[in-house]
């Protein structure tokens, strides 16, 4: 038997009880506390018990077991006024047996008059709370024994722990009520599935869009959310499985309402993690872009309309402007500066048509031309074309390839020294005099980057940098129309590819694209280990 069971062996009715008082499933925290000052009262032969709340100066009954004219719970003291001061000080149980021959001077019994007393500090977690105290105005005839302040220390300790789980479960329900506040509020389809892809909650516009009330889609598979099973099963296999948990990307899926009418859904998806990072499902926030999508192949349509009716009458007044350049020497000055502002205006509407009609031809799924070869010799001979205008800039334009040509990357030849012309071009206009952009290949020679001198991207354009017709407020690279960003995501994105920025005021912007390597080719010994 341990020192600690030998000094309570004499309270083993009282433990057993506080025990039944652990236990008891449906009794409140006040109740517990009522219970628990009463058997302590009762255990130790004293009169008055109380669990304080201590805020110095304050010292503040919360709970109260007593005779009548005990102080009732809300009842504040200076607790300089209370035993608790040197409970408090001494950080451990603290015991008068017999005040007037002990501390007959102290507020606390010339006040209250109260001959023995024993309290124990009590923590709520690590952080101090107040007191757990017993006390009575009979002196005793004895100092408390070893076992009674064990006894004492021990309800505080246990009080402490309810006292910290009541805190836990108050903030578990806060966080619970915010959430639900949250989830509720978001005008999207919020549908949260465990790790076997069951519904386990939904939000009140998931009804609005897929016409399902909650109890209708509770505990049954995502699936009955899907336009068909195959599409299904290809989210789970790409995106809700635990090798792909870590993808949360937007996506886009076609989804089915309750009167099986369909829409093109957007969603966007994470883990749900405990802190342990306990995978216990997913989230889903679903959107309908069905208008969205219409409104956006009808703009393209247009656009793309128009960049084409364009041609033709473009094609002649660069005519009609260029015979006219021939005779220019007979013009006055003032009409040949006309003129040719007219051609030079003529040529970048051109451009701009070009452009307009590249992205729309790189937004399709075309993939002829895509052939395997390394990158590093597509980002030499890019450069070497570029180095003319760098230096009529007075830019230096510095590469660093790998000495090694790198892996065999997909890629159309044609189109990538289009991304990398773009983004090398830019990165001259954004250069002042005198600095230099430098191109090299990453380390595994699947990628490369790009970086200038330049002022670095303007806030305001950072967020929509690859849409079209972006131009930034305040910007030196004033040349173009906005659309050469657009086309370097539509090929990055043709190819499967990822670009990302870096880029700091006054520091200049480092691009970084990156290519997916292609995928091993099986050979005769894969396939007879196959079969």
């Amino acid at each position: 038997m341990t020192a600690l069971h030998k000094t309570l062996a004499s309270f083993d009715e009282p433990l057993r009880q506080l025990y039944l008082l652990a236990v008891a499933p449906d009794l409140s925290l006040d109740d517990k506390v009522a219970k628990l000052l009463a058997l302590g009262t009762e255990a130790l032969g004293l009169d008055l018990g109380i669990v304080s709340q201590v805020e110095p100066p304050v010292y503040r009954c919360l709970y109260v077991h007593g005779p009548e004219g005990a102080p009732a719970p809300g009842t504040t003291f200076d607790v300089s006024d209370t035993y608790c001061l040197h409970t408090l000080a001494n950080d451990k149980v603290t015991a008068f047996y017999h005040a007037e021959q002990e501390i007959a001077s102290h507020p606390c019994y010339q006040s209250f008059g109260l001959e023995s007393y024993i309290g124990a500090p009590l923590l709520c977690g690590d952080t101090p709370f107040g007191t757990l105290n017993f006390s009575s105005a009979a002196a005793r005839g004895t100092p408390f024994t070893t076992g009674q302040q064990e006894f004492v220390s021990f309800l505080a300790r246990w009080l402490g722990n309810e006292l910290q789980h009541q805190a836990e479960r108050r903030e578990l329900d806060e966080q619970r009520g915010l959430l639900s506040a949250m989830v509720a509020a978001v005008p999207e389809a919020i549908v949260m599935a465990d790790t076997n892809r069951q519904i386990q909650l939904v939000n009140p516009a998931v009804e609005t869009l897929f016409g399902y009330k909650p109890d209708q889609l509770l505990g049954r598979q995502t699936a009955v959310l899907y336009e068909s099973l195959s599409r299904y099963e290809q989210a789970g296999e790409e995106r809700f499985n635990p090798e792909r948990s870590d993808k949360n990307d937007d996506y886009s899926t076609y989804c089915r309402r309750l009167d099986g009418t369909t829409f093109e859904g957007l969603v966007a998806s994470a883990p749900v993690q405990t802190e342990d990072g306990e995978h216990l499902g997913f989230l889903g926030v679903i959107r309908d872009v069905t208008e969205q999508r219409e409104f956006e192949r009808a703009k393209d349509q247009l656009i793309a309309t128009v960049s084409h009716e364009m041609k033709t009458p473009l094609t002649s007044l660069q005519g009609a402007l260029k015979l006219l350049e021939v005779g220019a020497d007979d013009l006055p000055a003032p009409k040949r500066n006309l003129l040719h502002v007219a051609l030079r205006n003529a040529r970048a509407i051109e451009q701009m048509v070009a452009d307009i009609l590249d992205v729309e031809q790189l937004r399709t799924q075309d993939q002829s031309g895509f052939a395997e070869q390394p990158l590093a010799p597509l980002l030499t001979h890019t450069a070497e074309t570029l180095a003319p205008y760098a230096k009529d800039r007075n830019v230096t334009l510095k590469v660093t390839a790998n000495a090694h040509p790198g892996p065999a990357l997909r890629l159309h030849e044609g189109r990538v020294q289009r991304l990398v012309s773009n983004l090398l071009s830019n990165a001259i206009k954004a250069s002042t005099e005198g600095g230099t952009v430098e191109l090299g290949t990453l380390s595994g020679g699947n990628g490369f980057w790009i970086k200038d001198e330049g002022a670095g991207l303007p806030s305001d354009l950072q967020p929509i940098l690859f849409e079209r017709f972006s131009r930034g407020s305040n910007y030196r690279v004033e040349e173009g129309h906005g659309l050469g960003m657009s086309i370097v995501k539509a090929i990055v994105d043709q190819h499967l590819g990822d670009i990302r920025f870096e880029t700091a005021e006054g520091k200049g912007t480092t691009f970084f694209v990156t290519f997916p390597e292609p995928e091993p080719s099986a050979t005769p010994a894969d396939m007879r280990a196959a079969s």
